[in-house]
Formats: C-alpha cells, structure tokens, sequence
C-alpha cells in the first residue's frame, strides 16, 4: 500500500501524504487526519485543548486483497495542540452547526462550513472552522501503526516507577522529562543525561488506571476480495505512547507522557 495524495483523492482532508499544503493551516503542511478534535477539560476549563492531526510521513503498509485485512499501515502523524480554553472553556474546537451550517468560532466565525461528526456540546467541528492560529502551543509527534489485527503493550515495573506502558528519560521525583525531543526508553541505564536518569511515564498505568497491566485493541478486516472495487466495513486499531509536549498546562491536563490506544471504523475499498 501506498499513500494518496490530494491531487488522488480531490481534497487534503482525506489522502494520507507528507508534504501536501494546508491552505486552513498555513505552514503545516501534511495530509489531515480526521476533523479537528476537541478535548474538553471540565474540572479544568482553561486547559481544555484543540487538536489538528496532520500526515507527517507518508503512509505505508501492506495488507491482504483476498480479505480486507492489513497487517500493517505506518502513518505518522503530526498532533498540533491549539490551547483554546483560556477563550473558549470546555468547547475547544470551533463548531460548525446551524441551518445553513456556519463556524461558530475562531478566525472564520460565522462563515459557511460543512460539518464532520455527531453533534455533541463539543461538535461537529470542521476545517472549515480552524482554531485561532495564535492558540497553537506545539506538536506532537504520534507513531501511528495500524493494523486489522489485534495490538496491545504491557506495562512494566521499573525502579522508579511501576506500571509503565511507555517510558520516557526524566526525573525521579518531578514530572520533567529530557528534551525536546523526548527520549524514550525501556530501562534506566539509557538515560544517562542528568538530571534525566530514570526511565518512567508521567503517572502509573493507563486512561487514570494507576494498577493497570494491558491496553488492547482488537480490528476487523474487510472480511471479503477487495478485488471487486466495493466499500467494505473496516476497523483499524493502533496502541502508541504519547511523548510529553513540554508545555505544562498540557502535559499536566492529558497525564503525558502515557499512552495511547484507537480504533478507527470505516471502509477500505482497492483503488488499482
């Protein structure tokens, strides 16, 4: 499998290409990955945060046309993080609601939009409705590697730290970590720049589970020939570590570093 660009598909919001301008977002360039993601803070309104996923690497994998599945698509991803709710509180991104739809928010407040998503107090959000460019505090680098099968990490019991899924150098007793960039490891002896000398995550376990051991995902292929060109229901899953955006009002409001687990429904059709 290989990537698709926007000149492939007809838009920039549904290929998976590096390097494809973003005219909403001027000077990230990359393929978007879905529509702008809210993540409402509600026990803390003013770290609520925005979030704009963009291609960073093309993709690449390789998958079975006699069954639907894929065994393995790499598409790094690019996570630009908005800090909006110091304006905007627990409704992060822009909305793009009403009849006719219009941007309810940020710099094209009351332009037309056309809505992605189930409508919630937090969306349907649309790119047609960008963030304010001046909320953008950084971006994270996400490994994604999905597959139709089943992943799942298994955290580990280190000397500073039990139940860690996805370690990072830091320190023993504050949640600072080297970087940026952020180093990762799997044990102490590969930190060996102080005062970063301990390998550990921001807190124990897993989504607020301190004591937790496993995260799993589990996919499903398109269960039949892809040859015949028709749509098939599809879910790819990916389970990743998040590294740490050294922006502490966001470290602190998403418990980063930690990891991460998605399962994204859709449908794969083969494109010759």
């Amino acid at each position: 499998m290989s990537a698709t660009t926007a000149t492939d598909t007809g838009s920039n919001r549904n290929c998976t290409a590096a390097g494809v301008t973003n005219p909403e977002y001027p000077g990230k360039p990359g393929c978007l990955f879905g529509p702008p993601l809210p993540i409402p803070n509600p026990n803390s309104p003013a770290t609520s945060t925005c979030v704009v996923n963009r291609v960073t690497t093309s993709a690449s994998g390789n998958g079975n046309c006699n069954d639907g599945s894929v065994a393995l698509l790499n598409i790094p991803l690019g996570s630009d993080i908005y800090l909006t709710g110091p304006t905007d509180g627990v409704v992060p991104c822009p909305r793009c609601t009403g009849t006719p739809s219009t941007c309810t928010a940020g710099p094209n407040a009351g332009q037309p939009c056309t809505p992605v998503g189930t409508p919630s107090a937090t969306s349907p959000t649309s790119h047609d409705c960008p963030p304010a460019a001046g909320a953008f505090i950084g971006t994270l680098p996400i490994p994604f590697a999905l597959s139709t099968g089943s992943q799942s990490k298994t955290s580990t019991d280190l000397p500073a730290q039990p139940f860690v899924f996805c370690g990072f150098c830091g320190q023993q007793f504050s949640p600072s970590f080297q970087g940026p960039p952020a180093k990762a490891c799997t044990a102490d002896s590969q930190c060996t720049t102080a005062p970063f000398t301990k390998c550990r995550q921001r807190t124990s376990g897993a989504f607020a589970q301190g004591p937790a051991r496993t995260v799993s995902e589990t996919g499903s292929p398109g269960g039949a020939c892809l040859s015949d060109g028709a749509m098939h229901d599809t879910t790819l899953v990916s389970v990743f570590c998040i590294p740490p955006a050294f922006n502490a009002t966001v470290d602190a409001a998403g418990d980063l570093p930690s990891p991460g687990a998605v399962a994204l429904p859709g449908q794969s059709q083969f494109i010759p």
